[in-house]
């Protein structure tokens, strides 16, 4: 059985190969006769920026780890009471810009 996938990784759009492959008469030569030339790649500017994205939110401080044991806390207790309402409108007015 199979299944295809689409659409989900369109951030990987800007990586692709810059050189050509090897003939295999060149690689069938073993690993003694060397071309001189490394793997190389090439990302994109949006590729980057991905990078360097991920790479900020690994070493930023995890500093909502308090609030988070707080309502943790507070939940697992039954004292934690929610804005019905707020939570309510909040999704409501998150919908509508989606619309807009």
């Amino acid at each position: 059985m199979a299944m295809e996938i689409t659409g989900l990784i369109g951030s990987l759009k800007g990586y692709g190969r810059v050189d050509k492959p090897e003939p295999a008469s060149r690689r069938d030569k073993g690993a003694k006769a060397s071309s001189g030339q490394g793997d190389s790649v090439t990302l994109s500017g949006e590729a980057r920026l991905v990078g360097s994205a991920m790479s900020a939110a690994q070493q930023a401080p995890d500093v909502r780890r308090q609030k988070v044991e707080e309502l943790k806390a507070l939940v697992e207790s039954g004292q934690y009471k929610p804005d019905v309402r707020k939570t309510a409108a909040k999704l409501v007015e998150e919908d509508l810009e989606l619309l807009l």
